[in-house]
């Protein structure tokens, strides 16, 4: 906490040796950011709504019925689906496994190389596409989850290989 208050009184600080108004300053940054979280707003509301119908849908249990035929943990698969759309929930999934099956497990390790070799694709799409205003971001977007699905095909077929 102390670290907070010495950069902050070392902005306001410059800011008098430089004769600049700081809180004008900071009013126009807080203005101005104000309207970037009103166009940001409606994307981030669709993208937690979207995030909640998936886990309060009853289609994890869909997964989890024809998953085990693959032998790949429904943990796995839920992690996998959730990352491009969150990853606050993919690591929240993440955190499961480690609780579950321990972080030095071969699922521990698996859970970590989705969360770290995989992006939230859909996130980075409609939050910064729509922030600065880009409108053709279709490349951007096969390119994104493809690389999603590829990560977790290489994750399935390590595990299949490897575990058992």
């Amino acid at each position: 906490m102390i670290v907070i208050v010495i950069y902050i009184s070392f902005i306001i600080l410059y800011g008098v040796i430089k004769k600049v108004n700081c809180y004008e300053s900071f009013k126009n940054g807080v203005s101005s950011n104000y309207r970037i979280l009103l166009d940001i707003f409606p994307n981030l509301l669709a993208l937690v709504f979207a995030v909640e119908v998936f886990t309060n849908s009853g289609i994890i249990e869909l997964f989890n019925k024809y998953v085990n035929l693959l032998s790949i943990p429904i943990e796995i698969v839920i992690q996998a689906f959730l990352k491009p759309i969150s990853s606050s929930s993919a690591l929240v999934m993440m955190l499961k496994v480690f609780n579950t099956y321990g972080t030095n497990s071969n699922l521990g390790l698996l859970s970590s190389i989705i969360q770290g070799c995989s992006d939230t694709t859909f996130y980075i799409v409609t939050l910064y596409f729509s922030c600065v205003k880009i409108k053709d971001y279709k490349y951007a977007l096969k390119v994104g989850l493809l690389t999603d699905i590829l990560t977790f095909i290489i994750v399935s077929l390590f595990f299949i290989i490897f575990v058992f």
